[in-house]
């Protein structure tokens, strides 16, 4: 069953009817209105600074005056502290509120204690403030640790969360100092004598502290332990100072032997046979004087120079020409010297041999070279030719104007074996293609070794053009040394490798 709509309106649920009635919108207003006075009274509070002896604490308040932030944390200060407020402005733009703390220092001292509040930063100035005499001799202790008379009042570091009442109270916790007196003390060191205010406990102690060394053989008196007293004297009575060198390791003595054989004796010092000593073990001592125990040792030790070995090159008529082999790598040798050293105190005076020998013999390094003749054939645009060996060269070119002879001399234009210059003939180093040989040259054609060049070294062609169809070379080809092959005695059966061919 449909419930029908009144004629005449738009039906409205019934939650929006409840929403309308009037208890409801009153609450709302209410609600409006205490949520508007919240945020009026929010808006008026804001966050201050108070610095407490350096350190910054933030403060949140309704105050807008630095007095009324003070009355308002009711913070116990004494006349000793210090307070700087800044103006309204200033202090609502951030300024903070300058507070100085006075410390409290005791100072345990003479069988009393004194105690002040003060805003020394240093020891020696709240000591001022206390009325103490400082003397720099005097020692000072804070937690029974030595502590600088020059130093800061020591810092409070209080740990967790920190408000101003909590920093003020650790802030007026004392600083306990405790200071152990200096009293005159007088020394007679021989004919000098000299006195100096001490802390020291002992004899031995305020004699360190002035950089006074006691050595052993010194007499002391009162003894090194003895305690220091107000007005104590001291009496040193020296020994003889003398230096003693034993091997290189210098030390300074105090003795009252009369010679040095008594002194090695005193110091236990042995010898051995070939040790000596300077000056003699006779010798008188004098102050200042420096015996030297000389330390003497030999020291054998066999030195292994290497003995290169040589390369030999062996023909081989049974491998082919240009190939080579390597029959034997080859071994160094070994030659061994001993020698004889003299050491004095662990120094090197001199070495000599005693001895030398050929501990191993090198073997020597064989390498085999082909001179066997293999004869092949080419196919070439210019016909089939037979060949008995292939250089790699580096390949250039030139005609008789090039060839850098004048043209007015009666050698321009006419090569080595006195032919005119033209293509088909090649400049060559003889040493390693004989002139007329005849040549192919892959690119130029057929050739004959007609010229040469100071240029031309091992294992460089210059090919010949006319006066009309220079071409320019330079690069690296494949030489086909033609037949007939000339005699053995004309071939350079090793043919150096440079100019060195480039990536």
């Amino acid at each position: 069953m449909t419930r029908s709509e009144p004629e005449g309106g738009s039906a409205r649920p019934r939650w929006w009817r409840r929403l309308r009635s009037p208890a409801i919108l009153l609450s709302a207003a209410s609600a409006i209105i205490l949520g508007a006075l919240a945020l009026l009274y929010l808006s008026t509070w804001h966050t201050v600074w108070i610095e407490i002896n350096g350190r910054s604490l933030a403060h949140r308040t309704r105050e807008a005056t630095a007095r009324g932030v003070l009355n308002e944390l009711a913070l116990d200060l004494t006349p000793e502290d210090l307070l700087e407020t800044p103006e309204s402005d200033a202090f609502l733009a951030g300024e903070p509120i300058r507070i100085a703390i006075a410390r409290t220092v005791a100072l345990v001292h003479d069988g009393s204690i004194s105690q002040t509040r003060t805003q020394a930063r240093r020891v020696v100035e709240a000591l001022v403030d206390l009325g103490v005499v400082a003397l720099p001799e005097d020692r000072y202790y804070w937690l029974e640790q030595p502590y600088d008379l020059y130093g800061d009042i020591p810092e409070v570091r209080p740990t967790g969360r920190l408000t101003p009442h909590r920093l003020i109270a650790e802030l007026r916790r004392p600083i306990v100092l405790r200071v152990e007196r200096a009293v005159p003390v007088t020394v007679d060191d021989g004919a000098v004598t000299f006195s100096f205010n001490t802390a020291a406990r002992t004899v031995g102690a305020a004699l360190f502290e002035q950089g006074l060394t006691v050595y052993e053989g010194d007499r002391v008196e009162p003894g090194l332990d003895a305690a220091v007293t107000p007005g104590l004297r001291v009496r040193l009575e020296r020994a003889l100072p003398v230096y003693l060198d034993d091997g290189g390791e210098a030390r300074q003595l105090r003795t009252h032997s009369q010679t040095v054989e008594a002194l090695l004796a005193e110091e236990e010092v042995t010898m051995d046979e070939d040790d000596y000593v300077r000056p003699e073990v006779a010798a008188n001592l004098k102050a200042g004087m420096t015996v030297n125990v000389v330390r003497v040792s030999d020291e054998y030790f066999i030195e292994e120079v290497p003995v290169p070995f040589q390369t030999v090159t062996v023909a081989d008529p049974n491998m082919e020409i240009d190939h080579r082999e390597i029959m034997h790598w080859g071994r160094e040798g070994a030659s061994r010297t001993k020698y004889r050293v003299h050491y004095e105190n662990g120094v090197e005076m001199y070495r000599t041999v005693e001895d030398q020998w050929l501990h191993r013999d090198p073997i020597h390094r064989a390498t085999h070279y082909g001179t066997k003749l293999v004869y092949r054939d080419v196919s070439t645009p210019w016909g089939t030719y037979t060949y008995w060996r292939i250089l790699r060269m580096l390949a250039t070119s030139y005609n008789a104007p090039t060839a850098g002879t004048p043209l007015d001399s009666p050698h321009y234009g006419i090569t080595r074996i006195g032919w005119p210059a033209r293509k088909g003939l090649v400049a060559v180093d003889p040493r390693v293609i004989p002139l007329r040989q005849n040549v192919f040259v892959p690119g130029y054609g057929p050739g004959i070794a007609a010229d040469t060049g100071s240029a031309i070294q091992w294992r460089r062609i210059d090919l010949c053009y006319d006066l009309d169809n220079l071409v320019l070379w330079y690069k690296w080809v494949d030489v086909y040394l033609l037949t007939p092959a000339p005699s053995r005695d004309q071939i350079m059966w090793q043919v150096p490798n440079t100019p060195v061919e480039k990536d």
